[in-house]
């Protein structure tokens, strides 16, 4: 039985993480659409997405092999329709439980959804003596179940903190890694230490990630932001290529502004800083 229609933030967070990937896969060389095809379905395959068997899987391959045909050449606009398509593709294929008491592996992730509690009391009604022993079993269950459902530990980072993408995480929801990824202990250390925490979210700001897509396509293959110019943040440090393209950048420096001063932790900032370094302009293309 199928599920009710996958709401949009997921299939958003699911197209979120298989552009990002495909978007590095790119800048190094050599990509080809069956590379789409696999990072898709590696990033579906993320704890939290939807739920497949075997033949939906064998079905949503045959889905993105048909999508990534337009992937020739990979231009941004085309990668981020694919990967809209392919969330879309993938949710739309999620198995929901046939009962209430079926569903509490799909649910347990979600400590808040007031689904859980009655999933586990369905699951345990016939097992159960009496109506406490019922409750004392669905408490059990609900226990036993979110921690298999949930394994690992929750990374302590708000919805659209800037370190989300610094980590290659979801901008959105409650995400969980395995104890010994490293992410968790940075995430925890960032809240704990203030200021260790604001220069991490300030280099997050200059990331690829962030920038390119406030900057759009034109301004980012003109130039690159790199960081703040000044101690009171009120100036940022932009690089280019050649004097050429420098030029170019101050003659639209006023637009640049107004595009950097969109991202919440640049919203201050007075003015831009022009130079000329091919070296680092290089240097965010793996960002």
């Amino acid at each position: 039985m199928r599920g009710p229609r996958p709401p949009r933030d997921r299939i958003a967070d699911t197209c979120t993480v298989i552009v990002r990937a495909i978007k590095r896969r790119v800048d190094e060389g050599g990509f080809v659409a069956d590379d789409a095809v696999d990072i898709a379905l590696l990033q579906i395959s993320r704890t939290g997405g939807p739920r497949l068997n075997d033949g939906d899987r064998r079905r949503l391959r045959e889905t993105l092999t048909t999508l990534a045909s337009s992937l020739a050449p990979p231009a941004a606009r085309a990668i981020h329709r694919f990967g809209m398509d392919a969330g879309a593709a993938a949710w739309a294929l999620h198995h929901a439980g046939r009962s209430p008491g079926s569903t509490l592996r799909d649910i347990a992730d979600d400590g808040t959804n007031p689904q859980l509690v009655r999933a586990a009391v369905y699951a345990e009604l016939l097992a159960g003596t009496n109506d406490e022993d019922v409750i004392r079993r669905a408490v059990k269950r609900v226990l036993s179940e979110r921690q298999r459902g949930s394994p690992g530990r929750v990374v302590p980072l708000s919805a659209g903190d800037p370190l989300r993408d610094l980590m290659d995480l979801p901008p959105t929801g409650r995400v969980r890694l395995p104890r010994g990824d490293v992410r968790t202990a940075v995430a925890r250390a960032a809240n704990s230490a203030p200021a260790f925490g604001a220069a991490l979210r300030q280099s997050a700001v200059f990331s690829r990630t962030v920038l390119e897509p406030a900057l759009g396509a034109e301004l980012w293959t003109l130039c690159r932001p790199l960081g703040f110019a000044d101690q009171r943040h009120t100036k940022v440090v932009v690089a280019t290529t050649s004097s050429v393209a420098a030029q170019e950048t101050q003659l639209r420096a006023r637009e640049l502004l107004y595009r950097l001063k969109t991202l919440e932790p640049l919203k201050d900032i007075v003015g831009v800083k022009v130079i000329v370094d091919a070296r680092s302009f290089a240097r965010l293309l793996e960002g």
